[in-house]
């Protein structure tokens, strides 16, 4: 029978961190302690990867959120290229979805966990991650690395300032009906919409669905029937679903409506129209995170910073947009 790093735990009397530190060889553990568990693995027959603590490298776990939009996942491809090209291994198991790969990663010997999430995780290795520019400016004891903050606060106040200045007043929300980057979107869009004191519904003005094509094609025609004349959309399915959805009721992109993404990627240029964008700083999250992993794993010399950099979307004004019809 398979031996796990629980059993390995509970028969040296530690935490589960602590046997990951000492299989790692990463922290501060004490003598006694780490001969504790060494000797529990040797009693309980545990073995593992020969990717472990002979190998000259050391393994990390660089993954997507479930369902990541497209920046997500161009920021987990050029941080795993850039940390092998340091000399280390790496994986990829998806999180937030399912525990099970992580804990199989965490097994094998992962020693830190990166990610472009906003969501906090409970591992028992260092997650590097993410945060939203409005969070607690501490970890709020989860132990996790924030590397970069993304500021959706400043990115729709951007999209409502470009809006506001073609005569949009009615501007709407699609976002996903799961998720941390959802809240985050909903909240920021109540805080900041330029419609907040008027006493308008804004609530109504919001459409959580599923990340689909289906999704966005249902919640345009729900805000086009709430009166909203534009609408910010957090996922590039969902813009699809979205201008499918207009064109099936004969409604053009922007005279009826005008859209604006959240995230950019190459299929936005070649939407019909090319679709106005707020674009996220892909590179500059990337080498956040590669920065924060290597100083975490004392690869480099330089320390975290005591402040992590701040990355506000940036709006890439196309032909998704124009002026509101009076």
């Amino acid at each position: 029978m398979r031996v796990t790093l629980e059993e390995v735990a509970a028969r040296a009397g530690v935490s589960l961190a602590t046997v990951s530190r000492v299989i790692g060889r990463r922290g501060a553990v004490a003598e006694t302690t780490r001969l504790a568990v060494l000797e529990a693995i040797d009693e309980l027959g545990y073995s593992r990867s020969t990717l472990l603590p002979e190998a000259p490298r050391r393994l990390v776990a660089v993954s997507a959120p479930g369902n990541p939009e497209y920046w997500q996942t161009q920021v987990c491809t050029r941080v795993a290229t850039a940390l092998q090209d340091h000399g280390l291994l790496i994986t990829r198991p998806p999180v937030e979805t399912d525990a099970a790969p992580l804990d199989i990663a965490i097994e094998a010997g992962a020693v830190a966990l990166v990610t472009p999430t906003l969501t906090s995780l409970d591992t028992a290795i260092p997650c590097i991650r993410v945060d939203e520019q409005s969070a607690s400016r501490t970890d709020g004891g989860t132990g996790d690395i924030i590397a970069a903050r993304l500021d959706l606060g400043g990115g729709m106040t951007t999209a409502f300032e470009h809006l506001r200045a073609i005569g949009h007043r009615r501007i709407g929300l699609i976002c996903n009906d799961t998720g941390e980057l959802a809240t985050q979107l909903i909240q920021r869009f109540l805080a900041e919409h330029p419609a907040r004191s008027y006493g308008l519904p804004l609530e109504d003005w919001i459409a959580p669905v599923p990340k689909s094509f289906s999704g966005g094609s249902r919640a345009v025609l729900e805000l086009k029937d709430a009166t909203c004349t534009a609408v910010i959309v957090q996922s590039a399915l969902q813009l699809h679903g979205a201008l499918h959805g207009l064109r099936n009721r004969h409604l053009q992109v922007p005279r009826d409506m005008s859209l604006v993404g959240f995230g950019d990627s190459p299929t936005m240029r070649f939407t019909g129209p090319p679709a106005t964008v707020l674009g996220i700083d892909v590179d500059g999250l990337s080498q956040a995170l590669i920065d924060a992993t290597l100083a975490t794993l004392k690869i480099t010399p330089t320390g975290l910073p005591s402040v992590p950099p701040v990355f506000r979307p940036r709006l890439y004004a196309r032909g998704s947009t124009a002026a509101a019809r009076q």
